[in-house]
Order: C-alpha cells, then sequence, then structure tokens
C-alpha cells in the first residue's frame, strides 16, 4: 500500500513539472474492459477495420502507442486485435505488421504494430513475421499529403524478404489506421505477387 501511494505521489509531482497531454490522461483511466465497448469490427474498401478513429479514447491510444511508445497503449490496442482473432483464429497462418520507413523507425526507435501484436494473447500459434514485409523507400506520412498524393506516394513501397515463408499461406497484414486504404492496397499488391493462399488486410481504427 505504501509503495502504490509514493507512485502517485511521484507521478503527481511530474504532472507539475511535465504537465501531461490530454491523450495521455484519456489513457490512463482506460481500463481493458472499455476496449471491448470499442471493438466494432467492419468492412470498408475491402478491408477489415477493428474500431473508429474518431473516438477519442482510440484516437488518444493510437497517438501514444505510435508517438511515445505507451506500453499500456500497446497492451490495450493489441486486446483489439485478440478480440478479432478469438472470432478468426483459425483463419490464418502468418500475421505481417505493416512495416514504418527506415528514417521513422530510427526516429521512434521502434514499429508501433509490431509492439502492439507482440503484446497479444491470440497469436502464439500463428507466425508473427516483423521483418518479412520492408520499406523499399523513405515515404512521406500518408497525413501530410492530399488525397490525389496518398495514391501515388506509396507505389512500390514494399519489398518481400522471404517469399517462400508466405506462398500458399493466410496471410493477416495489419496497420494502426486506414484512411484511403492505399497503404494496405500496396502491401496486399506486394504479398499477391508471391502466390499466398489469402491475404486479409487489418487496421486498428478508421
Amino acid at each position: 500500500m505504501r509503495i502504490a501511494h509514493i507512485q502517485k505521489l511521484f507521478i503527481y509531482i511530474l504532472d507539475l513539472i511535465f504537465p501531461p497531454s490530454e491523450d495521455l490522461l484519456i489513457v490512463r483511466i482506460m481500463t481493458l474492459a472499455t476496449i471491448s465497448t470499442l471493438f466494432h469490427e467492419q468492412h470498408i474498401h475491402g478491408n477489415v477495420v477493428l474500431s473508429e478513429f474518431r473516438d477519442p479514447r482510440i484516437r488518444a491510444l493510437i497517438h501514444e502507442a505510435k508517438f511515445h511508445g505507451n506500453k499500456k497503449a500497446f497492451v490495450f490496442l493489441s486486446r483489439l486485435i485478440d478480440i478479432y482473432l478469438e472470432r478468426h483464429h483459425n483463419e490464418y497462418d502468418v500475421i505481417i505488421p505493416i512495416p514504418l520507413s527506415n528514417r521513422r523507425k530510427r526516429t521512434r526507435g521502434y514499429n508501433q504494430i509490431h509492439e502492439i501484436l507482440k503484446a497479444c494473447a491470440q497469436y502464439h500459434t500463428i507466425d508473427l513475421m516483423p521483418n518479412l514485409l520492408k520499406r523499399t523507400r523513405d515515404t512521406r506520412p500518408q497525413t501530410d499529403l492530399s488525397y490525389a498524393e496518398r495514391l501515388t506516394n506509396l507505389h512500390d513501397a514494399f519489398v518481400v524478404t522471404n517469399a517462400s515463408a508466405i506462398t500458399n499461406k493466410r496471410i493477416l497484414s495489419i496497420d494502426d489506421v486506414m484512411t484511403t486504404g492505399t497503404t494496405l492496397t500496396e502491401a496486399h499488391d506486394t504479398l499477391l505477387f508471391h502466390n499466398p493462399k489469402s491475404i486479409t488486410l487489418l487496421a486498428l481504427a478508421h
């Protein structure tokens, strides 16, 4: 009890020195039970989407995971994938996270989708292949571009590093946020060239 009190006091002092962002405050008060209420599986432009980015709680989780490496956000977002895999567990052989550009990965030090997947409870019987899909070049962030620019920004931006690992396999490829769906489409086309049995494209939010 005393340790918990000291931890709360320490957080309080840190908050006075470094005021927390609105996103962080939202994530702090969330529980795993909340995630189940935010799960809303949809199919948009042929892709699976698990939640709504317009919900401030989902937006806060994704921002905290993506830009701040928040471990609680990783765990909570992984719960969305767990719920999905509980319903579709026998449909996949391989999980492939959408890779970051080398520059962004160096800056952040991690790929948030890979970190989220590592926190999943349900993927352990499905092969997680974080390095199978690679970026061939540093592309501009999709959020910085117009709709027309987004459609061409990622053309030929991906390459498969081990074709035999996905031939005749059922693939689940995962990204955090889908906007136009261009990133997932380019990943699909790159993977399809190597004759997988099936490809499902999934985004945590739209």
